[in-house]
């Protein structure tokens, strides 16, 4: 027996080289399922049993299997399968969002082959969520949203043991959409626990998202399940970055097997350097366990072993790096409680690497701008339908590092729009205020709206003749186009805009009178300082939302001078009796200085 042991052992250290999956058939017709990994040592007993190691050195009891009852392979395998439940009940920035809906969902874990941040092949782990009614056949699925997971410090908060509220939100929404969700746990969690994290580490989630797509396909095919032609790629925060950066691997990688009919990008850091940068700028951030998260991973994943901890951060924050990230036994907020919330980032990155001209934080920076989105070596796939997302209020998230997506794009022939379904580029730029937490409300109910429409929207990809018909009505650059398709329908927009012209007037101290487009976008700026913007961030956001403003503006003053299609003339004249004529090229250049002092880019 202790030479059959030796021979497995042999064959054990060449095969977890390799990552492979083993499945050992116990003699009451059991199956266990682990991965090469997981295990530290597989041992037969002279009393024909078998005693499993794991690589923590835990001991599972002795089980009555024998050699050729070990089967060991690279395919995806289910591992478990059991009922689980799924709720809408969420927490936005401390304030309890409830709506009391549920779902029964079965969740589906499993293990499947892929290759570790330094290309060598691995066994990851990931689930499947099935809403009851598509496990039962009462319900058709409409295909498979692609989760990212967001951030994660905790071992178990993996997706294969715990459902997180990206999860709850996208399922157990009051709309029930009918989708099967994917999720892996990416590189660090679940199967590959024991190994650090790869998070915001360039492509290393993306090909784990991939690998787990195509994985889980393979598992449904084989469970019977039709899980319907649609597939998403969603993510939001960290989770943002790598939804991203999966769009980038499918283009790259991917193209012949995968297709998505949109990303979903939201609250992401696209420019990794830039986020750091900024967080050593402003020397705050909302989620100080970020930059510690962010600068463990960097370290570990790109084994930079001539750095150490105590180079890295303050000394009550280096001696206690395995407890704090590495052991993964604390969530994110009691990681933050522990070294203080309250804490700047230079009360955390030493000296050294809060000085973004010394030559290690350089080297830093060098490494993170490899990891960029924006990198020339990705020309995004022209086929496939983009959505971002960011608040420019964003507490966790600098705006600053996800803002150069919209050149980027822009540069490769994606014309941003804030109209789905009018380019392949939709944005949201817009948001004003709202922090990382409370702008995840907006994004995921834009993403369900988006989700839910979409089998009425679109058929075989093309846009359903009726929303299409609008689209044709209306020009990318030219908002009032739309206006002019509401009149046409026999709604009467120009009294409602100059009603509100009316009352900016009111609000601004004046009674009646023309408003010269100088002194209405003055009017403006004072209205938008009462919230704490001014027009230059108006610009700004408009223009990150594919919007000229300057444009905007002089189309709506043309069209509110229009003698009206349709309406009772006389209505119409004493709506227009205060508007003013169109600006000069004169003034319309005025205003386009004005606003670009700022720094702000237009067309």
């Amino acid at each position: 027996m202790k030479k059959i042991t030796l021979l497995f052992f042999a064959m054990l250290t060449l095969l977890s080289a390799e990552a492979k999956v083993i499945k050992i058939t116990l003699t009451d017709g059991t199956v266990k399922v682990f991965t090469s990994t997981e295990l530290s040592a597989i041992d037969f007993n002279d009393d024909g049993t078998m005693t499993v190691t794991t690589y923590d050195g835990q001991q599972l009891p002795a089980m009555d299997a024998d050699l050729d009852m070990i089967e060991i392979s690279d395919e995806a395998v289910v591992t478990a399968i059991y009922p689980d439940t799924l709720s809408f009940n969420i927490n936005v920035d401390g304030i309890p969002v409830n709506l009391h809906t549920n779902r029964p969902i079965m969740k589906m874990n499993y293990v499947y082959p892929s290759v570790d941040p330094w290309g060598d092949p691995i066994t990851l782990s990931g689930t499947i969520l099935i809403p009851e009614e598509i496990w039962s056949g009462t319900a058709c699925s409409e295909g498979i949203l692609m989760v990212n997971h967001s951030t994660k410090f905790h071992r178990d908060e993996a997706p294969t043991i715990s459902n997180g509220e990206l999860e709850n939100m996208l399922l157990a929404n009051p709309l029930y959409p009918n989708y099967i969700i994917v999720e892996s746990d990416f590189y660090g969690f679940g199967a590959t626990v024991r190994f650090p994290q790869a998070f915001l580490q360039g492509l290393v989630n993306a090909r784990s998202s991939l690998d787990g797509l195509l994985a889980a396909r393979e598992l449904l095919d084989a469970q019977g399940f039709d899980y319907g032609a649609l597939c998403f790629n969603i993510g939001y925060s960290s989770a943002g970055f790598d939804a991203l950066a999966a769009q980038k691997l499918r283009d790259l990688e991917y193209a012949d097997r995968i297709s998505f009919d949109k990303t979903f990008s939201g609250g992401g850091p696209s420019d990794v350097r830039e986020a750091y940068r900024q967080y050593v700028i402003i020397d705050s951030t909302a989620y100080n366990a970020v930059p510690l998260l962010l600068m463990v991973c960097t370290k570990e994943i790109q084994k930079l072993d001539d750095i150490s901890y105590a180079d890295v951060f303050q000394p009550y924050i280096s001696n206690r790096i395995d407890e704090l990230i590495l052991s993964k036994a604390y969530s994110s907020w009691p990681v933050c409680d522990s070294i203080g919330r309250e804490k700047k980032v230079h009360e955390i990155l030493s000296e050294t690497f809060c000085n973004l001209n010394s030559p290690e934080s350089k080297r830093i920076q060098d490494i993170l701008d490899s990891f960029s989105m924006t990198n020339d070596d990705w020309t995004p796939d022209s086929t496939q339908r983009i959505y971002l997302f960011h608040s420019r209020g964003d507490d966790y998230v600098p705006i600053q590092s996800a803002r150069p997506m919209i050149p980027f794009f822009k540069s490769r022939g994606f014309e941003p729009s804030l109209i789905p379904g009018k380019t392949r580029l939709q944005t949201n730029f817009l948001v004003p205020n709202m922090g990382h937490l409370s702008a995840t409300l907006i994004y995921y109910i834009q993403t369900l709206a988006a989700i839910a429409a979409w089998p009425q929207m679109y058929t075989d990809g093309k846009l359903n003749p009726v929303y299409q018909s609008i689209l044709d009505c209306t020009s990318l650059n030219d908002p009032v186009a739309v206006l002019r398709y509401f009149d046409s329908m026999g709604i009467d927009c120009r009294t409602i805009i100059n009603g509100i012209i009316a009352k900016i007037g009111e609000l601004s101290g004046e009674e009646g009178g023309s408003i010269d487009p100088i002194e209405l976008t003055m009017k403006l700026n004072e209205i938008l300082a009462k919230v704490g913007l001014t027009m230059q961030d108006l610009a700004e956001m408009s223009y990150d939302s594919g919007i000229d403003i300057m444009q905007f503006f002089k189309s709506l003053i043309q069209y509110l001078n229009e003698t009206p299609q349709t309406g009772d003339a006389e209505v119409m004249r004493r709506a227009m009796q205060n508007t003013t004529q169109m600006p000069s090229e004169a003034n319309e250049q005025l205003i386009r200085q004005w606003l670009t002092d700022g720094g702000v880019r237009l067309k």
